[in-house]
């Protein structure tokens, strides 16, 4: 009866431990329009009224991220070159492209001054959100305790989502023409070794396919400039506000934090104290019997 306890026992702990060491779930957004863009007039209180004129120039803003872990700098500007290279595919509707420094939306930047720095009258902001979850199955996790298994057994499995919102931005009117949306999603799998290095280039690729999906989304939709009507596009200053967009921001780092904190203690598995409070409750009961 003490063997079985006693196996049961370190069973109980190494499958949790291991559990422990491969289960984390990591996430990443982008800044909120209202903290990359100068509030701007209402679009229906502006008093020159300036034309759609095809074909036009564009600027795209790849909107820097916000918190920790996040997609790097490079990694948005290459999305934004072939998102770049998707869009000058339609000279009919697209002149020009330029793709906005990061240096320049470090603080906030407003259409005018895009408008004069980059010679464009169309801008598209481009945001995103992704979310990984890296899994190991206990029995599996058991074999990270020896060398050999922990760098040749691909048992942790990652997913990776990504979600792109772009808005098309008509800058001489303030307003938003109109909004598209693009998404990946992906798994791999790896040894608990190159865990890491799986997870962030499973990051980077699946972000750039998901701005490649955007902007596939948005080439078939440009057909919608040959007769737009730009009193029906949405005023930009609805989302530039900045009270409703930092009440949302809040929430969402609230939420995050409260993963950071569940991520501190074993992610999908048990926490060590956990672990350390059931394992003396096991050892009590054994020594009794």
């Amino acid at each position: 009866m003490k063997k079985s306890l006693s196996l049961f026992l370190v069973s109980f702990l190494l499958v949790g431990l291991a559990g422990c060491a491969s289960n984390f779930t990591r996430s990443t957004r982008s800044q909120p329009l209202s903290n990359l863009l100068e509030p701007v007039k209402e679009s229906r209180q502006i008093a020159t009224k300036t034309p759609l004129t095809l074909p036009t120039s564009v600027a795209i803003i790849m909107a820097p991220n916000s918190g920790n872990n996040a997609v790097p700098n490079t990694t948005l500007r290459l999305a934004a070159e072939k998102l770049k290279q998707q869009l000058l595919i339609n000279p009919k509707y697209v002149s020009a492209v330029a793709i906005v420094a990061i240096d320049d939306i470090q603080n906030k930047l407003s259409l005018d001054k895009i408008r004069e720095l980059y010679a464009t009258d169309i801008a598209i902001v481009v945001s995103h959100q992704q979310d990984q979850r890296s899994t190991q199955s206990g029995p599996v996790g058991l074999l990270d305790l020896t060398i050999v298994g922990a760098f040749t057994v691909p048992g942790v499995e990652t997913k990776t989502s990504t979600v792109i919102d772009g808005r098309v931005i008509h800058i001489p009117s303030n307003a938003i023409i109109f909004t598209k949306s693009g998404t990946d999603e992906r798994s791999a799998k790896s040894t608990t070794y190159a865990q890491e290095s799986v997870a962030r280039e499973a990051s980077i690729n699946s972000l750039t396919a998901a701005v490649s999906n955007f902007g596939d989304a948005l080439v078939s939709a440009m057909s919608k400039f040959d007769n737009y009507d730009l009193s029906q596009a949405v005023p930009l200053s609805s989302s530039t506000g900045g009270s409703d967009a930092r009440k949302n921001e809040k929430a969402a780092n609230d939420y995050w934090s409260k993963v950071d904190t569940y991520k501190s203690g074993g992610g999908g598995s048990m926490g060590f104290v956990s672990l350390i409070l059931c394992a003396g409750a096991v050892l009590v009961a054994w020594r009794r019997k």
